[in-house]
């Protein structure tokens, strides 16, 4: 398992890769972790580390990466700890200037040291199978290097779209062409690729007719029930209707929209004013801040620094509405975030602002909560309003959701479908 982002590195895109190496091995499968070391992210969480039990072999590596630039060219810019990351802009303009030079992106650095190691580590014991997941896409180069010299098959993990990712912006047409040949190689060379939605499913199929559709498989993100274990008392507040955002934003989930909506609730209803809270647990640029304090809204949106994973799990159950957003735009809308699967699990509704697509057909599907579109600030603030008035009338009510609407998203029975997947690639 080529995984550049894996414990104690923190973030969203951690969680899927970990969870599929502590249970793999319960599918009959002995997985070797190829990763980076944790100086090279700038999120970590070293709660996670203890999921890595004896049977995950983890070989860590050296790396060099656009954060080492990043650092020195721009150090208050990188992100420290319970601090905003500063400027979005800047981090902007500096991920533009690396994306003339660093192809398919800053993470490229790894290649060497990562096919160092997975080669070495083949010599002393012979794997089955080789499997990349990202982002990084570089990854996923570095897995068909991989399978070509090692003569295994290999699987390519799709966390999110190569080109249709929100952050993708190649500086030139022949950027954006050199991309796209990498990800039709992928695509293309890969025995196994597996991706989170049915929305990126289909449009990898529309894009590329030429792959067989039994070759893109869907396994979703999910939720692992251990990390819910003894938080059952956890309950909302009941002096203030809590709004909770888990996970850091970016500059493709602004916040002005949600702010926005707010705004206009607290203008029509200013009782709301002292009776709702909006909290964003997770890194954040300054840009949000100053949005906020433009708007006053200073004293009801509160931006806290990122925590361990468990912590946040327990910050779900302890709120009484879940926030998701997504940039409105078609590419937004092949987003099925690993959190939604957590808010699903936690049982408490959601208040989604995204595009049509993978998330909204999902909340839909489950009846799990309320969405909009991401830039419509009236419907936005009617269900703010909505949700005002049912905390004021007792408190939102939780989900409806029954174990069987939620097991298919269990990390176990995920691990299950990826293990059968494996095996069939391998003729077991």
């Amino acid at each position: 398992m080529l995984a550049y982002f894996f414990p104690p590195l923190g973030g969203a895109g951690v969680q899927r890769s970990l969870k599929f190496a502590r249970y793999l091995p319960a599918e009959g499968w002995d997985p070797t972790v190829v990763t980076v070391q944790a100086r090279d992210y700038w999120m970590t969480d070293a709660t996670l580390a203890r999921e890595i039990d004896a049977a995950i072999k983890v070989i860590r590596t050296s790396s060099l990466t656009g954060l080492t630039l990043l650092r020195r060219l721009a150090p208050r810019h990188s992100g420290q700890p319970g601090q905003p990351r500063g400027s979005a802009r800047a981090i902007g303009r500096l991920r533009s200037l690396s994306s003339w030079v660093l192809v398919p992106d800053t993470y490229v650095g790894w290649t060497p040291f990562a096919l160092r190691a997975a080669t070495a580590a083949h010599q002393r014991q012979r794997f089955d199978a080789i499997y990349t997941t990202s982002s990084p896409d570089s990854a996923h180069l570095i897995g068909r290097r991989l399978a070509r010299r090692l003569g295994l098959p290999w699987v390519a993990d799709f966390r999110d779209p190569w080109t249709r990712r929100l952050s993708y912006h190649p500086p030139t047409g022949w950027h954006d062409a050199w991309h796209r040949r990498l990800e039709r190689a992928v695509l293309t060379e890969a025995a196994l690729v597996t991706v989170t939605a049915e929305e990126t499913r289909d449009d990898y199929l529309a894009r590329y007719p030429a792959l067989a559709p039994e070759k893109i498989q869907v396994v979703t993100n999910g939720f692992d029930e251990t990390d819910f274990a003894g938080l059952e008392h956890e309950r909302p507040a009941h002096d203030r209707l809590q709004i909770l955002h888990a996970g850091q934003l970016n500059p493709e989930r602004p916040v002005r929209p949600l702010l926005l909506a707010l705004r206009r609730v607290i203008d029509q209803m200013p009782r709301a004013r002292a009776r709702l809270r909006v909290r964003f647990v997770g890194a954040c640029y300054r840009r949000d801040v100053e949005e906020t304090q433009a708007l006053g809204l200073a004293d009801v949106v509160a931006f806290e620094p990122g925590r361990p994973h468990r912590e946040v799990v327990a910050e779900m159950l302890r709120s009484h509405v879940l926030l998701l957003m997504e940039k409105d735009d078609e590419r937004g809308g092949l987003i099925l975030p690993g959190k939604i699967f957590e808010y699903l699990r936690a049982h408490r509704p959601i208040l989604a602002l995204v595009p049509p697509g993978a998330a909204w057909r999902l909340i839909d599907e489950l009846r799990a909560g309320q969405c909009c579109r991401t830039g419509d600030t009236e419907s936005a603030a009617r269900l703010l309003g909505r949700f005002f008035g049912e905390f004021e009338r007792g408190g939102p009510p939780a989900t409806q959701l029954a174990d069987r609407d939620l097991a298919r998203f269990e990390r176990r029975a995920l691990t299950r479908r990826l293990g059968g997947l494996l095996h069939t690639l391998v003729g077991r």
